[in-house]
């Protein structure tokens, strides 16, 4: 928030550093050597105002739009910055902050409104804005440093979000050989069982085929089978959990915050790292049901991992049966708590102070960052919560983290289900992968008419040539892949892309996502389990329903 002042002196407020772009601070130190013009500024607003005025004698490249046009421009060029004139726009001024907030990246937003009343400037900074000037006094000075102080805010953001994808990237690696336990050990059985199965399907098509009066004893064989393949369902739904966790976990997305389940996010946390843990101490685990938080679950789980590796690095190796490590959740005064504790060598008092720095660290050389602590911090106090440390040298360490409750939960409600159509659905599949599309065949043939096509480019012919309810394509195939198909269909026959669901089985899809949410596409995370298939199928087939009467008939039929 700037006061006022001459075109000479002050400054805008600088606020607490944190992310956006990565091109800004390259920009301004062109513009600084003369070069203002590598600096594009996009205006909200009919005539840009006085801040456009000053933005182009500065030197710097504008763009002057509407608030209907701002979203279109916005994510058709890289911006450094936004001004939005608020005393043009009224109203429209807050919905042109969205805009900016919601691109990918973000957009520094700085807001320039007509008065400088402090309560007006501190909720616009509350609602996202990166500055808060005001209109009368607004210098070239004032802006040039506004906008340098936004970009800079926005590029330090940008370092956070990276260094914090960096540290789970990091932690998946020292995670890496329990994970593969708790893969191999399910793995290993539903591949036993398999065989065994096969081999008792074999033994009974002999037996049918020889025509035997003393058949071999199929009803022990189809208990033995049923019994082996309820432990492989389980055991993959355990694989597939795994790989879920480790998905959402090593997404860079910015923060998404939500409704969070404290008690859940230590349960998937524990579940990933427990296997490491046991070698270094015996685990317990203590969490009671707690009310939610507003938090991003992902970060979260970031902030349990780093305690809980972080209690095992104070255990000496080698004597487990001695040492523990608890892990509690409960609720105290209208507040969430988080503990880890340990029986570990403990933090010296000399210590206490510094843990939280970045870069401090007490391990050997190579052995540690000095990182995990600082972003677990950072991470808590930026989601409203605090962070405490209680040690005693020789005894171990307690780790207390403290959220305050998210008081909106009580007035949310889940969608309740969508009823289901009694028509069946006309469904294609494209994907490469033979053995996915036949078992996704096999699971949709009881509810819908199923066509399976093994290629994109033959795939994308047939919806072009046929008339479908759903398109389900995966993601990545050789030739045309789904987002081929995805952005031939935008240019020759947009009344189709809300038709089509992309799959996909990567798990660093963060990429991937952003470009389908460009194109407008939709995007599930296989394997989908078959509630989940059915339902989006009837959300898009409800929404064709809904849109009917706005298709126009006359539409191309091929690509141009």
């Amino acid at each position: 928030m700037s006061g006022p002042e001459d075109d000479e002196g002050g400054g805008a407020v600088v606020e607490p550093v944190y992310y956006g772009t990565t091109s800004g601070l390259t920009a301004l130190d062109r513009a600084r050597r003369g070069n203002a013009g590598s600096v594009r500024v996009l205006v909200a607003g009919s005539d840009g105002g006085r801040a456009a005025e000053l933005a182009r004698a500065i030197g710097y490249t504008v763009t002057v739009v509407d608030a209907g046009a701002l979203a279109d421009e916005n994510s058709a060029r890289h911006y450094h910055v936004g001004l939005i004139d608020a005393v043009n726009l009224g109203p429209a001024a807050a919905d042109a902050l969205e805009v900016f907030l919601n691109a990918t990246p973000p957009t520094p937003a700085i807001v320039v409104d007509g008065s400088g009343d402090e309560t007006r400037a501190r909720v616009w900074l509350e609602s996202g804005a990166d500055d808060h000037l005001a209109r009368e006094a607004l210098g070239g000075s004032v802006l040039r440093r506004a906008i340098e102080a936004a970009v800079a805010r926005s590029r330090a953001r940008e370092l956070r979000r990276r260094l914090e994808h960096a540290d789970r990237l990091a932690a998946i690696g020292t995670l890496a050989a329990g994970v593969a336990h708790e893969v191999n050990n399910p793995a290993a059985y539903v591949l036993m069982n398999l065989k065994t199965c096969r081999e008792h399907v074999a033994d009974l098509r002999r037996s049918l085929e020889a025509g035997d009066d003393q058949p071999c004893d199929a009803s022990t064989m189809f208990d033995e089978m049923q019994e082996m393949l309820e432990d492989n369902v389980r055991g993959v739904e355990r694989i597939v959990d795994i790989v879920h966790a480790l998905r959402s976990y090593a997404r860079s997305d910015p923060d998404e915050i939500d409704q969070v389940d404290v008690a859940a996010v230590c349960r998937d946390a524990f579940d990933l790292v427990g296997n490491q843990l046991r070698h270094r101490a015996r685990l317990a685990l203590d969490l009671a049901p707690v009310p939610p938080i507003a938090a991003d679950a992902r970060k979260l789980s970031q902030v349990v991992i780093n305690l809980l590796v972080n209690a095992a690095d104070a255990i000496p190796r080698g004597d487990s049966r001695h040492h523990e490590i608890r892990m509690r959740c409960f609720e105290r005064g209208g507040r969430v708590e988080l503990s880890v504790s340990d029986t570990g060598v403990g933090v010296p008092p000399a210590h206490r102070d510094r843990i939280f720095e970045p870069f401090f660290t007490t391990k050997p050389r190579g052995e540690g960052s000095g990182l995990g602590l600082a972003i677990v911090r950072d991470i808590v106090e930026r989601f409203g919560g605090k962070l405490a440390v209680e040690s005693e040298v020789g005894k171990g360490s307690t780790f207390i983290v403290v959220f305050p409750v998210d008081n909106r939960a009580a007035t949310r409600r889940t969608p309740a289900p969508q009823p289901r159509s009694s028509t069946r659905a006309r469904v294609l599949i494209v994907d490469d992968e033979i053995a996915l599309t036949s078992a996704l065949r096999r699971q949709l043939r009881g509810h819908h008419e199923v066509t399976v096509i093994n290629d994109g480019a033959a795939g994308l012919a047939a919806i072009l040539r046929q008339d479908f309810d759903v398109i389900l394509c995966d993601v990545m195939m050789p030739g045309t892949d789904g987002l081929a198909v995805l952005e031939a269909l935008r240019k020759s026959r947009p009344d189709l892309v809300h038709k089509v669901v992309l799959m996909t089985a990567g798990v660093f899809a963060d990429p991937i996502r952003e470009r389908v949410a460009a194109l407008g596409g939709q995007l599930l995370d296989k394997p989908v389990p078959l509630e989940t298939l059915l339902a989006m199928i009837e959300s898009v087939r409800s929404r064709r329903r809904r849109s009917t009467t706005n298709v126009d008939a006359a539409v191309p039929t091929a690509i141009e």
